[in-house]
């Protein structure tokens, strides 16, 4: 496997450029970074721009930065009403697929109150269009597990994301994203679901948090991303299972650390430090991937 980093959304708060933020990274000892179709980011114009366009300029920024893109991400939309986010979740396909990324992550959306047939039946319909799309860009959409008790996702679970690769006839260019964070929230147990899945994987994001503990403790316990060790998440059980799946992509660090107050937080107004500085910031990065580096040489599968 080879590592490989998010921009966590602490980096956005130190008013830097994409291109300082990969910089940054490549400080830290991250020679691969995913890409975000965000709308933190959607001011460089891939929302709106024609793909090649775009994708020429962020290959151009990105070539002094040392960095390799390594896969994307997309935010997760409403697929039974939203027709604008669905048009950006078209574009930043195409636009993945234009800068030469290989596959690229998709939540699938919800809505409040929403039955499973009613969730599946949208979110098949917005897969199909996605699928179309996907062929043109020659890239792969990847599924995720849910890992949200707040809103009604019915895909916490291996079986229910299989059953979506099943009623889709197991398309080639639908595969899975195991999303170690949300495992650890939706208490499953990772290695039993990579066993289940391991046919499909293609791409892995790691991080950490406090697993599915009381809301009643930390209301806004599922917006943590620790870093891998730092929390519950069953690493042993995880490498064990990639390892015999004989997984070889990436192993991505996708964390939200250190713990970010967003101004909507009730905690943000009364907080004497809303965030961390820059270079402590940097320092939890490297250390990630120390961290990830020990883990995936003591299971033999960190490529050299």
């Amino acid at each position: 496997m080879r590592i490989s980093v998010s921009i966590s959304p602490i980096w956005r708060k130190y008013d830097l450029s994409e291109q300082e933020i990969y910089r940054a990274l490549k400080a830290c000892g991250f020679d691969y970074a995913s890409y975000d179709f965000c709308p933190e980011n959607a001011d460089n114009g891939w929302t709106s721009a024609d793909p090649k366009h775009w994708a020429d300029d962020m290959k151009s920024r990105l070539a002094d930065t040392g960095i390799t893109l390594s896969c994307a991400h997309v935010s997760g939309i409403n697929p039974f009403d939203s027709t604008a986010s669905r048009r950006a979740v078209l574009n930043a396909v195409r636009c993945a697929g234009a800068l030469g990324i290989q596959n690229i992550v998709i939540p699938l959306g919800t809505t409040p109150n929403n039955s499973r047939a009613e969730y599946n039946r949208a979110n098949i319909a917005y897969l199909c269009e996605l699928l179309a799309i996907a062929e043109e860009a020659d890239i792969t959409l990847l599924l995720e597990h849910a890992g949200s008790h707040l809103l009604p996702h019915h895909t916490h679970y291996g079986m229910e994301l299989e059953y979506l690769l099943r009623k889709m006839n197991y398309p080639e260019r639908l595969k899975i994203s195991m999303n170690t964070g949300n495992m650890c929230v939706a208490d499953v147990q990772p290695y039993t679901e990579i066993n289940l899945l391991a046919p499909y994987i293609r791409h892995v994001d790691a991080s950490d948090n406090f697993g599915s503990m009381p809301l009643a403790v930390h209301p806004e316990r599922e917006t943590f991303g620790f870093a891998p060790l730092m929390g519950y998440a069953d690493f042993d059980g995880i490498l064990q299972g990639l390892r015999e799946a004989n997984y070889d992509g990436f192993f991505n660090l996708r964390m939200n650390m250190p713990r970010v107050f967003e101004k909507h937080s009730p905690h943000y107004e009364h907080a004497r430090v809303p965030f961390m500085p820059q270079a402590l910031t940097a320092r939890l990065h490297t250390w990630s991937l120390h961290a990830a580096q020990y883990m995936l040489s003591t299971y033999n599968c960190l490529d050299a």
